[in-house]
């Protein structure tokens, strides 16, 4: 039985800052003291909050990014000390930690935990949610090669993680929450202006250029069709998280460099205009799946597997996504990109699949259906990763009795 059972994640960072691990973290960690666990999350955060009761939030400045990254026996001294102090409470020990990208920018929380295993009797899983075949990356992934299991996100990523680790890594799907997404309503046939929504955060590779020529070539069909006044002329919102870790810097600059975009391309910017900037953290998310009326991911690079799309679908919204890494595994309308193609030829086929759910809304609230029914066949969050690791837990705990 795992009631009872206390456990420590350790990642980066927490909400109130917003990215794929931090939302995956958030509820998993409710799912857990759902089933009777205590946890505690250890985080870089400053100010990181917790979602519920029976979750406790531990924070140290060699997990916060925003500080320059210490790598020395000093620093990997300095945290395992803090490890083990936390983990040998008094009243409530902790004896598993699970590890969530603990292979990139800094090797000392791996270090400084795989020195505490033994001495400890700690089991250690971890998780990559994502990996860069750089050899720094590639280098730390090694660091956590040591742990006793390893699990990636999708297949795609296992593939890789399994061919820098040298030995076998698991594919467990991380889920979502789907109770908090099925009670909204299916699409309904209204008038004015759609939402197309792009849910996720607002750097260069996550695709909101491209979805920005793609709304532009919406809106000129619709003009063509019926110069009075287009039939179709949707508003794109790109999601702009107020907190969340720009990891390498990429983020400066780049809402600027969309403005000049939108401008250049001959549309508004703002509230109600044709491209708004919406603030977004982790409670928003249900406000804006429901508002919108297709939701595009064109990522530009090979997304590992993407939470965001999923969460769409549970919500019963249709999703059009590149075909790129691990996205494909999870459904949806499906974009590959093809070799030398350019930005405009590339937004115009992401317009082709928009277009077509925009101008046609009972086929948009059948795929909606289709995907919320997807999702919960095969990527709630209980099913497809709480109950299996929960039993893995249990099988090393049982190891080191």
């Amino acid at each position: 039985m795992s009631e009872g059972l206390h456990i420590g994640l350790v990642h980066w960072a927490f909400p109130p800052c917003v990215g794929g691990v931090e939302t995956h973290l958030w509820s998993y960690a409710r799912a857990l003291t759902g089933r009777g666990l205590r946890v505690t999350v250890f985080t870089g955060t400053a100010g990181a909050r917790s979602p519920g009761d029976g979750i406790r939030i531990r924070q140290h400045r060699l997990l916060d990014l925003s500080r320059p990254h210490r790598q020395g026996a000093g620093a990997v001294h300095e945290m395992r000390d803090w490890f083990r102090a936390e983990l040998t409470g008094p009243d409530d020990g902790i004896r598993l930690v699970h590890g969530h990208n603990l292979h990139q920018f800094s090797a000392v929380p791996a270090r400084a935990l795989r020195l505490l295993k033994d001495e400890l009797g700690l089991v250690l899983p971890h998780t990559y949610h994502n990996l860069r075949r750089i050899p720094e990356d590639e280098r730390m992934a090694r660091e956590c090669a040591v742990w006793d299991t390893h699990h990636a996100v999708s297949d795609f990523l296992a593939g890789e993680c399994a061919d820098v680790l040298a030995q076998p890594v698991s594919r467990t799907y991380l889920g979502v929450d789907t109770s908090a997404f099925l009670d909204i309503p299916e699409l309904d046939e209204t008038g004015g202006r759609p939402i197309v929504l792009l849910p996720a955060r607002l750097v260069p590779n996550k695709g909101a250029e491209l979805a920005i020529l793609m709304v532009r070539d919406i809106i000129a069909r619709g003009r063509n069709l019926s110069p009075q006044g287009p039939a179709v002329r949707p508003r794109l919102v790109l999601t702009n998280p107020s907190t969340t870790v720009d990891f390498r810097h990429e983020a400066e600059g780049f809402r600027a460099r969309l403005r000049r975009l939108i401008h250049e391309c001959g549309l508004e910017e703002g509230p109600g205009k044709d491209v708004e900037f919406r603030e977004a953290g982790v409670d928003d998310m249900r406000k804006l799946y429901e508002e919108a009326a297709v939701v595009v991911y064109p990522s530009r690079f090979a997304e590992p597997m993407g939470l965001a799309p999923l969460e769409a679908m549970c919500a019963a919204r249709p999703v059009v996504a590149m075909s790129v890494g691990g996205l494909g595994e999870s459904g949806g309308i499906l974009v590959a990109p093809g070799a030398g193609e350019s930005e405009e030829r590339l937004a115009a086929r992401f317009a082709d699949e928009v277009w077509r759910l925009l101008g046609e809304p009972s086929l948009a609230r059948r795929i909606g259906a289709a995907g919320r029914a997807h999702v919960r066949a095969h990527f709630d969050l209980g099913h497809v990763h709480v109950d299996p690791m929960l039993d893995e837990y249990q099988r090393l705990l049982a190891t080191r009795a």
